[in-house]
């Protein structure tokens, strides 16, 4: 629970919360925006019990704790491929209520195997206080010569993950984390890649033809990879800023145009 203010109504974020996360989440958000609903964001499931699951598992999990709590449900929020799993949430929550809720999407981005890849990679990158120029890199040419060997999503999301689990083991161990530790960063990763490989069974575009998205101006991410034709039919509204991806949730320009879409608020794309 991001924000508990005793109301009825619910706003539910849809994101891969982890310990160790290096860029704002919805709790970021959240603080700014103080919203005067209860705010909840998905959770993954515990590390190491993903195996076998697929995006349905995931999303009844997460819809069953909704409905039980009789809450009515005013918007749903996705970050990443968070609103790949936003658009079932919001088509599902539509079912049981009167209105349907709003949603507003945040960089959403569809998993393929070069968004897997580039999380390896970038992870990978983020060792280098442990690690050495040359470990690193030799890391990194085994991550791309994965990429280059898997078409297939859960083939390759397998390969990274044992790769990381080899060169999290030297830095992790260098700094002297115990084995508990050094297996539940392992684990946090390879959760994280399952989820994205889930993500790809799920047709996310006919909710997104009706929501806001909120874009940064980093080329990697979100509906900025997409083609000018794509782009201008996939969302509803897209509201763009010149921030990095990872300054999205924490700008205060954005927590404006935040507010004002769930106000129902018309704000225009730029």
């Amino acid at each position: 629970m991001l924000n508990d203010v005793g109301s009825n109504e619910l706003i539910l974020a849809s994101d891969f919360p982890a310990t160790g996360r290096t860029i704002p989440g919805f709790a970021d958000l959240v603080a700014k925006l103080r919203p005067h609903r209860q705010v909840w964001e998905t959770a993954p499931p515990p590390a190491g019990t993903e195996t076998g699951l697929h995006a349905t598992d995931y999303v009844d999990a997460w819809l069953a704790d909704v409905r039980e709590s009789g809450l009515r449900v005013t918007a749903v929020l996705g970050y990443c491929v968070g609103g790949v799993f936003a658009a079932p949430l919001a088509e599902h929550i539509a079912s049981w209520q009167d209105e349907p809720p709003a949603v507003i999407l945040f960089d959403p981005e569809r998993p393929d195997g070069a968004l897997i890849h580039r999380h390896y990679h970038e992870l990978v990158a983020g060792l280098s206080s442990v690690l050495s120029t040359d470990e690193i890199q030799a890391a990194q040419e085994r991550g791309r010569k994965a990429r280059e060997q898997h078409d297939d999503l859960p083939a390759l999301a397998a390969e990274l993950s044992s790769l990381f689990a080899d060169v999290g083991e030297v830095g992790f161990t260098r700094v002297g984390l115990d084995p508990a530790r050094r297996g539940e960063l392992v684990a946090t990763f390879r959760g994280f890649v399952h989820y994205l490989v889930v993500a790809a069974e799920v047709d996310p575009v006919p909710v997104w033809r009706r929501a806001t998205a909120v874009s940064s101006h980093s080329p990697l991410n979100g509906l900025n990879v997409l083609g000018a034709e794509e782009r201008d039919t996939i969302v509803a509204r897209d509201i763009r800023f010149a921030l990095d991806h990872g300054d999205l949730l924490r700008d205060d320009d954005v927590v404006r145009h935040v507010a004002d879409a769930l106000d129902g608020t018309p704000t225009g794309a730029r």
